[in-house]
């Protein structure tokens, strides 16, 4: 994937969630959608931080592209971010 590409669907899925979560802390979320918050936010959110966290990767390794590795390594820096947070719950 482009970095172009990558900047751009970040930019468009952290718009999404941050105005879910804006929406669902005010209260503006109408009551037949307030199940739809928790999995909204999980599907824009998570996607943007592999992308992110593969962006970063990536450009430290000076890659032309984002490549699958960088993804892949970037998903198991989310997944000991996790584990670190349900072991010790530090983020709590």
């Amino acid at each position: 994937m482009n970095y172009s590409t990558a900047k751009w669907l970040i930019g468009i899925l952290a718009v999404i969630g941050f105005v879910t979560i804006t929406f669902d802390q005010n209260g503006d979320v109408p009551s037949p959608f307030v199940f739809l918050v928790t999995p909204i936010v999980i599907v824009t959110l998570l996607p943007a931080a592999l992308l992110v966290i593969g962006l970063l990767i990536a450009r430290g390794k000076k890659e032309e592209k984002i490549s699958t590795k960088s993804l892949g390594r970037s998903a198991v820096v989310i997944a000991a971010i996790f584990t670190f947070r349900w072991m010790t719950g530090y983020f709590d």
